[in-house]
C-alpha cells in the first residue's frame, strides 16, 4: 500500500458505543448472573440448568466479581468480533483494499472505473461496466466520498444499473449455466446465514460479469 492509507469502517460515534456499550452491558449481566442464577437454577425448566447450577453453588464473596470480569471480558471479544466481520476499507492513492472477516480482495485504481452506493452497499464498477465489488458498509456516504474523492477515485451519486437488475428464478433466466448454479449455491448461503461463503460465491459471479444483490431477501442479477 501507499504510505498515505486511510482505514474506514464504523462512524466514531459507532465506535463509541461498541467500545463504551458493549463491555458495560457485559459488566451489568456479570453483576446480575449470581443471583439470576440462584433463580434459574431452582426452575428446571429453565435451559443450561449446568452453569446456573454451578454459578449458584459458588457462595464465596469473589464470585460477583468474577462473573463481571467475564461479563466485561466478553464484552469485549464480540466487539472484536463485530470489527472483524463488518466491511474494512483501506483507500490508498493506488489501491483499494476490502476485509471482511478472513476474505481480503485488493484493487489497483487503474482497474476501477468509479464507485457509487445502491442503499447501504458499497459498489465498484470496473472498466466494462461489470460490478467487482458489493458490500454492505457501516461508514458514512459522505465520509466514504470524501475519502475517496482526496486520493482520487470517482465516486457517482446514485445508481446508474438501477432498472437492470432482474429477479432471478432458478433456470428460467439468460445466464449461464455456472452462474445459475452459483446463483443456487449462493442462495441456500444465504437461507443458512453464512455470509463468508455467500461473499464468495459472489466473487466467483464477479468473474463471470454477473451482479447479484438481496431485495427483500430475494436474489437479483444484472449482466454487464
Amino acid at each position: 500500500m501507499n504510505h498515505t492509507t486511510v482505514h474506514l469502517n464504523f462512524s466514531k460515534a459507532d465506535k463509541l458505543f461498541l467500545w463504551l456499550m458493549l463491555p458495560l452491558i457485559g459488566l451489568v449481566i456479570g453483576y446480575f448472573l449470581p443471583p439470576i442464577s440462584e433463580w434459574a437454577s431452582k426452575l428446571e425448566w429453565v435451559p443450561f440448568q449446568g452453569p446456573f447450577k454451578l454459578v449458584a453453588s459458588l457462595n464465596a464473596g469473589w464470585v460477583i466479581f468474577a462473573t463481571m470480569a467475564f461479563g466485561l471480558l466478553a464484552g469485549i471479544i464480540l466487539t472484536l468480533v463485530i470489527y472483524d466481520e463488518i466491511l474494512n476499507i483501506y483507500i490508498s492513492e493506488d489501491t483499494l483494499v476490502f476485509k471482511i472477516g478472513k476474505v481480503e480482495m485488493k484493487y489497483l485504481k487503474d482497474d476501477i472505473s468509479y464507485i457509487y452506493i445502491d442503499h447501504k452497499d458499497l459498489v465498484v464498477i470496473g472498466h466494462e461496466g461489470q460490478e467487482i465489488f458489493r458490500y454492505k458498509k457501516e461508514i458514512s456516504t459522505k465520509i466514504l466520498k470524501e475519502e475517496l474523492g482526496e486520493l482520487g477515485y470517482l465516486f457517482k451519486d446514485g445508481n446508474p444499473y438501477k432498472e437492470q437488475f432482474k429477479k432471478w428464478v432458478p433456470g428460467l433466466t439468460d445466464l449461464s449455466l455456472e452462474a445459475d448454479a452459483l446463483l443456487k449455491a449462493r442462495e441456500m448461503m444465504l437461507k443458512n446465514d453464512n455470509s463468508e461463503e455467500a461473499l464468495q460465491i459472489a466473487i466467483e459471479l464477479w468473474k463471470l460479469h454477473v451482479s447479484v444483490k438481496e431485495i427483500e431477501a430475494k436474489q437479483y442479477y444484472r449482466v454487464a
